[in-house]
């Protein structure tokens, strides 16, 4: 989860920081290109002063425009810029700069007519560092808007360019410095805040599969998770709390109930002896009592029998571990009922998690459901390891079946079918199996089994991790 989290704010960061970035450089770009124009347009108005009184001076006219020429020469061999100095007519007065022709360059040419109006052309572009062109600075010659002629400058870029890159160097620079810094801290800030969450995923999973005893840390990571660590254990502490008190009360009760059952079979069979033969309700009243009795005395076990399963805790563990040699108590109970008995178990080192009370378990109530009540003659018991992980166990017998509205109540709690009322037994068995299988991840399916029977299919979750004490 953690580096699903890595993987999903990074993007987002580096975005951020490069909103940041992008208008930041932008801005940089802006303000050299800014400092470039302004120190070239302050050069440009002093020679505009000197050509304004080279034109008007009066009789030192030649002597003020050679000596106006001259700076300009001057000026443009110092800083390498094209210089153009034009009448009022766009004549061309003077031209000089190393590499440019006698006329200025295209792009001056709007901005020359702003400025023969007296306008004072804007800044048009900004300075890239891949922007070779030069920049071109146009200023009016004249007073106020008496314009008399108009000097282009023809400014290269290239220290202006060198200066941006590398102030877009630094700039990148620190903000990769930045980046690698919040990057590197949202390991640290995702484990700090997703540790408890983590671990409170791992401990619900656990009481999920019925460890009740299993507790969140409630210390580490931000308050808010802290408090739901602790309120989780609070809660799973409740949960426990009540289930102890329940199942020790239904263990307790059928613990009491046994004895006075038990004294009570006893009496009514003391009466026998006293029945007469000539009164055949006495005789039916006394049958009836007993198997009341009976039946009240196994649903007492299945109600223990049921508490001591739940006692159980869920683990993980290898098929044949689990399993073990019960193959062996399943060909007996088969043989006990005259039914023939077939065992095919593939992939047996697969490690699944078990079901509370153990996964022998649950086949021991299918295959003692088989052979009760099914009044078949083949009883098969195979398993393989499933595609999507986890383990098949199959219990298939070819007796009577279940029709489908009973294999729909098959596994409530006290069903039985109304042909084996007769049958001992307390429905209980496949309710629980269904439950624990449930509880854990699992699942029972009753199918009937093709050619006539009941087909039990027990499928188990596989172990997502072992448990402390390791897998069986």
């Amino acid at each position: 989860m953690r580096r699903r989290l890595v993987v999903a704010v990074t993007p987002l960061l580096v975005l951020l920081l490069l909103g940041v970035l992008v208008p930041t450089a932008a801005t940089i770009a802006e303000r050299h290109t800014a400092t470039l124009v302004s120190d070239r347009l302050a050069d440009a108005s002093r020679f505009s002063v000197l050509a304004l009184t080279a034109l008007t001076g009066g009789t030192a006219l030649e002597a003020d425009l050679a000596r106006l020429r001259a700076e300009l020469d001057e000026y443009a061999a110092l800083y390498d810029t094209g210089v153009w100095f034009l009448d009022r007519e766009q004549h061309v007065l003077h031209a000089t700069g190393p590499g440019h022709p006698g006329s200025p360059p295209e792009a001056a040419l709007p901005r020359l007519t702003g400025a023969m109006a007296g306008r004072l052309p804007p800044l048009e572009r900004t300075v890239l560092p891949w922007d070779t062109a030069e920049e071109i600075v146009v200023t009016p010659v004249g007073r106020d808007s008496q314009v008399v002629a108009a000097l282009v400058f023809a400014v290269p870029t290239d220290t202006v360019r060198a200066r941006i890159l590398r102030d877009w160097a630094l700039l990148g620079g620190l903000f990769a410095l930045v980046a690698a810094l919040v990057i590197g801290a949202v390991g640290p800030m995702t484990r700090w805040i997703l540790r408890p969450v983590t671990d409170l995923e791992r401990s619900a999973a656990a009481v999920r599969s019925g460890d009740l005893g299993a507790r969140a840390a409630p210390a580490g990571g931000p308050p808010e998770l802290r408090h739901l660590a602790a309120g989780f254990n609070d809660m799973v502490e409740a949960v426990h709390r009540t289930i102890d008190r329940q199942q020790r009360f239904v263990a307790d009760a059928a613990h009491q109930l046994r004895n006075p059952i038990a004294s009570a079979r006893l009496s009514v069979e003391n009466l026998a002896p006293h029945l007469s033969e000539r009164d055949p309700d006495a005789r039916a009243t006394y049958d009836d009592a007993v198997d009341d009795l009976d039946r009240m005395s196994s649903v007492v076990d299945g109600m223990l029998a049921a508490t001591a399963l739940r006692d159980r805790p869920a683990a993980v563990a290898t098929v044949d571990g689990a399993l073990g040699r019960r193959a062996a108590a399943w060909s007996a109970a088969a043989r006990g009922a005259g039914m023939t008995f077939t065992a095919d178990l593939a992939d047996t080192a697969t490690v699944v998690c078990e079901p509370t009370g153990g996964l022998a378990a649950v086949v021991d109530e299918l295959v003692a459901n088989a052979c009760r009540l099914s009044d078949g003659r083949t009883l098969t018991v195979h398993g393989a390891r499933r595609p999507e992980g986890g383990y098949r166990l199959v219990v298939a017998d070819d007796g009577r079946g279940l029709d489908p509205a009973e294999r729909r109540r098959a596994t409530e709690r006290f069903w039985r079918s109304p042909r084996d009322q007769n049958v001992p037994g307390t429905g209980l068995g496949l309710a629980i199996v269904a439950q624990v299988l449930d509880d854990s991840g699992g699942t029972l399916d009753l199918v009937p089994t093709p050619g006539g029977g009941l087909t039990a299919v027990v499928a188990v979750p596989p172990a997502a991790s072992s448990p402390p004490g390791g897998v069986r």
